[in-house]
């Protein structure tokens, strides 16, 4: 991506300012770049780095949709599961998950026989244009011995066998972010991360772009807009009070659990005593169990977790998966997220069950809108529908979105372990093999570029950790490239390093003394970068 410039939000008036840097806001800059509209993204944080860093890592195909009636959301998922596989190969894997078949009206097996046929023909064409190894089998059935074989820990009382269903696990979530930022940078978008909107530009009544804040620097400077799309996620509901829209916007917490416990290669499932459905999903080799939600509405602040949240969650797990007996000192990281909610029956907080599109010309504020998502998985067809939608707004002729089969920068599938090879040979280094594997297998086709700036310096060129494969050139490379401007950006979200868990002093030190000198940070500005890596993980 092109180097971090805020100056540059003002030396023009964008056709599109959208606030929010999250998945559904990265997806809505790529499609409206990708269609040649002139688009702006700020984020008052890091690119992907609240809610969408905070999910469970899977893109679904909607079956409990279609549990529950409805097909077009079904229908929905199971397009945009496969978009994903077209456009991220490199970043998915295909994932079996099972859950018990009991005596009972909603999870009997001829209940699931007849939502499976409905998932076999909705999906028919799920592996089209898929590569090989992504393709997908159709749900089945299976018998009370192979379930009992397969889910270790099911409950066996009254189960008469098991369903298993494939999704796909999104591997490196954080490097799916940056791939759709890369591709709204490569199409002419400018991004900018740590650049708070803090109030709307008017011209009359209509919303003319936002006044931007640096946070890293305290200046201020107007980006003018044509459209401003407000996508900023659990900020949502305080854009749309800035450009003087009165709607309600509700809120839960949600939780993962990322523990250190070893897990399968199947996903399980199961319910809760109160109904609510978990899931155990394998991830780098542990458990990563969720999703519990609040059971009243939240706000931003609200987002810390506390040990009482803590345990109440891991009660239900063990609740639904009883032979796991999971506890506090096994959970080496909370993902935690604030989402959209809608009130249900009796006024109860309830997830949100479909994503929103408001066009606030209505509401008195013309030239706004603002957009909530609810699923990870369908933030590109989500993003493609409002990008038609602004153009329909701007009187602008664009051509069809490609975002559904055209591979996003650095996530397509190639011969990368060659490409590091390659490029090592022609700066004159020679790369061990487990450092060939790291790079290729988080960075993909950029192995490339972090090879070339091994050849800059010899200590980018050594692990950050004895014994680790990790290396200095992945700090100074996330920083050029791809606009790392925290500890925490760096460690967290680009690397990967500690994503599931605090990677280690010596790690966290070791990249801080790196990126402090690329950054110039002084030792009171490293010290402050370190506790806030350290914080992150505080329960």
């Amino acid at each position: 991506m092109r180097a971090r410039d805020l100056d540059a939000l003002s030396d023009t008036t964008y056709d599109i300012l959208v606030v929010g840097g999250g998945i559904y806001g990265l997806a809505i800059a790529a499609d409206a770049a990708r269609r040649q509209l002139r688009v702006a993204l700020v984020d008052a944080a890091d690119f992907g780095g609240a809610t969408s860093f905070n999910h469970q890592k899977t893109a679904h195909g909607g079956l409990r949709a279609l549990q529950s009636g409805r097909i077009d959301r079904a229908r929905e998922s199971i397009r945009e599961r496969r978009a994903l596989a077209r456009i991220a190969p490199r970043l998915l894997r295909p994932l079996p998950f099972i859950v018990g078949t009991y005596r009972s009206v909603i999870r009997n097996r001829v209940a699931l026989r007849l939502a499976f046929r409905m998932d076999r023909w909705l999906g028919r064409r799920r592996n089209d244009a898929v590569e090989p190894e992504l393709h997908l089998p159709p749900p089945r059935l299976t018998s009370r011995a192979a379930t009992l074989k397969l889910f270790a820990g099911v409950r066996p009382e009254r189960l008469t066998g098991g369903a298993m269903w494939y999704d796909y696990q999104i591997v490196e979530t954080n490097r799916l972010a940056i791939a759709f930022a890369e591709a709204a940078d490569a199409a002419g978008a400018r991004l900018a991360n740590y650049a708070e909107a803090i109030a709307p530009l008017r011209e009359g009544d209509a919303v003319a772009g936002m006044r931007i804040r640096d946070r890293l620097t305290g200046e201020e400077m107007d980006c003018r807009a044509r459209l401003t799309i407000n996508a900023a996620g659990a900020h949502a509901g305080e854009i749309m009070r800035a450009f003087g829209v009165a709607r309600e916007c509700l809120f839960v917490k949600a939780m993962n659990l990322v523990t250190s416990r070893p897990a399968s290669d199947i996903a399980l499932a199961a319910p809760t005593p109160a109904g609510r459905m978990l899931t155990l999903v394998p991830w780098r080799g542990r458990a990563l169990i969720g999703t519990s939600q609040s059971v009243d509405f939240k706000t931003p602040v609200d987002l810390p977790v506390s040990p009482s949240e803590v345990d109440a969650f891991i009660a239900e797990v063990n609740a639904a998966f009883p032979a796991l007996k999971l506890t506090r000192d096994e959970v080496l990281l909370v993902h935690r997220g604030i989402v959209p909610a809608a009130r249900g029956r009796g006024g109860r907080a309830d997830l949100l069950s479909g994503p929103r599109i408001l066009d606030h010309t209505r509401d008195g504020a013309p030239g706004a809108m603002t957009v909530i998502g609810v699923k990870y998985t369908t933030a590109r067809g989500v993003a493609a529908r409002v990008v038609t939608a602004a153009a329909r707004r701007l009187g602008a002729a664009v051509r069809a979105s490609p975002g559904d089969r055209e591979p996003l920068p650095g996530a397509g599938i190639s011969d990368h372990e060659a490409l590091a090879i390659e490029t090592a040979r022609a700066v004159g280094l020679e790369l061990a093999p487990p450092i060939i594997r790291r790079l290729t297998a988080v960075y993909g086709d950029r192995c490339a570029q972090i090879v070339r700036i091994m050849a800059e310096q010899s200590d980018w060129r050594m692990p950050l950790v004895s014994g680790q494969t990790a290396i200095g050139a992945e700090v100074m490379y996330v920083i050029r490239h791809e606009m790392a401007r925290t500890l925490t950006d760096i460690v967290i979200r680009r690397t990967e390093l500690g994503s599931g868990g605090h990677p280690g002093a010596a790690l966290v030190e070791s990249t801080a003394r790196i990126a402090g000198d690329a950054l110039g940070w002084d030792p009171d500005r490293r010290n402050q970068e370190i506790a806030a890596v350290d914080e992150f993980y505080r329960v």
